[in-house]
């Protein structure tokens, strides 16, 4: 095909940059929609376009409705996106609109996503429907130049950076940086957090005052706390770490894991969602153990016991043995700078493999190009 598309993609703040190609040939067009996850969780998993000339839509977890165009969908997790409403009209109206001939491919960011697609229709009338359109496609990012030499001797850095404190791991990551102070360990931590905690439906303690402990933490002799950061000062956080850390019990895939690679930073991360399928212990990162269900999610996340004192002490719990176990893992580095650079080389090569924006240029447009029919 030789005409350009132009390509209508949701103007979010964050997925759509990770799940649309930098390098397409066709026009990527970002056009404003209405977030009706602000009027009701009940209708998040469907969205409206502003009105624009497109010859193709392109949305992020929420499906498109009142139009005619025809879309691609990616989507993270579960589609379409009303949890606990699996079994009410507005879930199988929103599924019919996956299986109608306007949606032309759907995208799982994922094996993990698509596990949990495959499941969620297993006994849907449009299973095949729905699966004849199943692709699985990763995130993609810039690659930048990476320093991936020894570092030489110095204190071993840790950085965190998530704006979701409580899920993300910043808990855990503040933990770990109290254990290598009291133990006189030289370890340096910088933590990039705007501190939101109580996750609702994921995987966090509702009341705040749950992490006023954690958030004390912040303010030790071996801990840089920042509050926000622009992108390209995140990156370069991230690439003048020796760690970064996503000891996260809810993500999906981690878009902070992926940054890290393409600057050949390792990455210590729980065993869920996606990040087992790319980060591989001590290869390219270190994973600790997380107990997970069938799909790779943490067992406790669909608890409705949040707000007791029982689940309270069972999250601490968790938080302890994962900065307990961070610790003990990366000590071995502290003196083998050679190890370390081994394994930010191998970083780098994961995200050189996995991650490459032209490469999955070169996918996405295909699709694009096939869905236009």
């Amino acid at each position: 095909m030789s005409d350009r598309l132009i390509v209508a993609a949701t103007k979010d703040r964050y997925p759509t940059r990770f799940n649309t190609p930098k390098h397409s040939r066709h026009k990527i067009k970002p056009v404003l929609f209405i977030p009706t996850h602000r009027i009701s969780p009940r209708v998040e998993g469907v969205t409206l376009f502003r009105p624009t000339r497109c010859d193709l839509i392109h949305s992020f977890n929420r499906i498109p409705i009142a139009t005619k165009k025809n879309f691609v969908i990616s989507f993270e997790s579960h589609l379409p996106r009303y949890f606990g409403g699996e079994k009410s009209r507005f879930f199988a109206y929103m599924r019919r609109r996956l299986a109608a001939p306007t949606c032309r491919r759907i995208i799982a960011t994922s094996h993990f996503a698509r596990r949990i697609f495959a499941a969620t229709h297993a006994a849907a009338d449009e299973r095949d429907a729905l699966l004849a359109k199943l692709d699985v496609v990763y995130p993609n990012v810039v690659l930048p130049d990476a320093r991936l030499d020894a570092r030489g001797a110095r204190p071993l850095t840790f950085v965190f950076v998530g704006a979701h404190f409580g899920r993300k791991g910043g808990a855990a990551a503040a933990r770990a940086a109290e254990i290598a102070r009291r133990r006189r360990l030289p370890m340096r931590f910088q933590i990039i957090s705007a501190l939101k905690v109580g996750a609702g439906i994921w995987s966090d303690p509702l009341d705040r005052e749950f992490f006023e402990d954690y958030f004390r933490l912040l303010d030790g002799d071996n801990v840089t706390f920042r509050n926000s950061l622009s992108n390209a000062e995140v990156l370069n956080a991230l690439g003048a770490a020796d760690f970064t850390i996503l000891t996260t019990l809810s993500d999906t895939f981690g878009y902070t894991a992926i940054e890290s690679l393409a600057v050949g930073v390792p990455v210590i991360a729980t065993a869920q969602g996606a990040l087992p399928e790319f980060l591989v212990d001590g290869r390219n990162g270190l994973l600790i153990p997380l107990a997970t269900d069938s799909y790779g999610e943490w067992v406790h996340v669909g608890r409705s016991d949040k707000d007791s004192p029982r689940f309270a002490a069972l999250y601490r719990d968790e938080i302890e043995r994962l900065a307990a176990a961070m610790i003990e893992a990366t000590i071995p580095y502290l003196d083998s700078p050679d190890k370390l650079a081994e394994m930010r080389r191998n970083a780098r090569a994961t995200a050189e493999e996995r991650f490459d924006s032209r490469k999955t240029s070169i996918v996405l447009d295909r699709i694009y190009e096939e869905s236009v029919g």
